[in-house]
């Protein structure tokens, strides 16, 4: 059975009108740009306000001896780099415990007013290379589970 050119019509205007809705209602933070360290300083240089009230996801590792614990506030601060290039973080809240020196990780967080310092309270970081190498057995196979005799 065929449909008619009015059902045709009004399932189009339906379809228009939920899309329309959906547009409207979107506010703003669906999905967030992800960026490495040096591309950020690249698109900064080039305008310093690129980013400015913008949120956005950071990959970088953790430059070792810059991590800084307020005794006070319990604040984190610290340096990530990738591609040569570097960014200050003042980080707000409770670290993950995979966070390292020399770790990976991706912040999610916006500049502070000076557009120096990228403040953030969402931190993911990377299982450090060490527990990688730990779960290979000897000639790349995965290890086995001891036998329960």
């Amino acid at each position: 059975m065929a449909l008619g050119t009015g059902t045709k019509i009004g399932i189009g205007v339906v379809l228009a009108g939920a899309i329309a809705v959906m547009v409207a209602s979107d506010p703003g933070e669906g999905v967030l740009e992800y960026l490495y360290v040096e591309q950020v300083v690249q698109k900064m240089a080039s305008d310093p306000k690129h980013f400015a009230d913008r949120t956005i996801k950071v990959h970088g590792t953790v430059v070792e001896g810059t991590v800084k614990k307020s005794k006070t506030t319990g604040d984190y601060r610290f340096t990530v780099e990738h591609g040569g290039e570097r960014i200050d973080v003042h980080f707000t809240n409770i670290p993950p415990d995979t966070f390292q020196e020399g770790g990976e990780v991706v912040l999610i967080g916006q500049f502070d007013d000076s557009g120096q310092v990228f403040e953030s309270d969402d931190m993911n970081a990377k299982c450090p290379s060490k527990y990688e190498n730990e779960a290979k057995a000897p000639g790349g196979a995965a290890p086995t589970m001891p036998s329960k005799s």
